[in-house]
């Protein structure tokens, strides 16, 4: 890098410097910091013989530009900057965030277990202990062909989500054992938003939950009873009817 220095009675009142880009065939003007015509062509002058082989390229506006004209750039091309404002206040957080087991996901299993006595077992069952109110479902009690459970279970649980959950609420998506993520279902799965992250509600090989943080709310899935557990006032009522619709009668039921 080459630095420039302009002194004024002994104190430097404007520096420029630039540099050859590496592996490159021209030397980028890394600053002027006044726009001086006689220091901007001095310096530039200057630099054009000593990196010869080469062109000199540098990105300005306003006075800047124009003593870099006059000092022998050509302008090669321009740049617009836009600014913009969309409706309403900025957000504050992300949509979706991938969970620090320490401080997030971690504590949140802690209270699932205490809260819903969770023991964790093959063969143990039920797993937990169900909440009220609360309803538990057989995912495969209805005896009838489904072409993608899965998504038809998960497209009512998240339209559910939505109804139940306050503006703003985060869910909680936790997986035994693994990663877990909390998103806000406001503004996840939309255009120009990301996807909704997680594996979903169908408990494929491990206990799914999606709750939120107060665990007022929540389904919890598991892959060896092949239940699904629904709880909470908010929830029940805005997921029971499709769910039973789909699954039949809740093989269990606590008001």
């Amino acid at each position: 890098m080459r630095i420039e220095v302009l002194l004024e009675d002994g104190l430097v009142v404007a520096v420029a410097w630039a540099h050859p880009e590496e592996g490159g065939t021209f030397t980028v003007v890394g600053g002027l910091t006044r726009a001086d015509a006689d220091f901007v062509k001095a310096c530039t002058d200057r630099w054009r013989r000593l990196w010869s082989g080469g062109a000199l390229l540098a990105e300005a506006d306003g006075p800047l530009r124009a003593r870099l004209l006059e000092a022998g750039f050509s302008e090669a091309t321009t740049v617009r900057s836009y600014h913009w404002s969309p409706p309403g206040a900025p957000e504050t957080t992300r949509p979706a965030q991938f969970l620090d087991w320490l401080h997030d996901d971690g504590p949140l299993w802690d209270r699932f277990y205490a809260d819903f006595d969770f023991k964790p077992s093959m063969t143990y069952r039920p797993t937990i202990t169900d909440p009220s109110p609360s309803a538990v479902w057989n995912l495969h009690s209805h005896h009838r062909l489904v072409p993608d459970l899965p998504a038809e279970l998960d497209a009512i649980v998240r339209r559910g989500l939505l109804a139940a959950t306050e503006p703003g609420e985060f869910v909680y998506w936790l997986d035994w054992q693994h990663d877990g993520y909390r998103y806000d279902p406001r503004r996840t799965d939309l255009p120009g938003r990301p996807p909704r992250p997680g594996e979903g509600t169908f408990p494929n090989g491990d206990y799914y939950l999606n709750v939120t943080h107060d665990l007022r709310l929540g389904t919890f899935g598991h892959p060896w009873e092949q239940t699904l557990t629904v709880w909470g006032p908010t929830l029940l009522a805005a997921v029971e009817a499709e769910l039973t619709d789909l699954l039949g009668e809740p093989v269990r039921h606590r008001h």
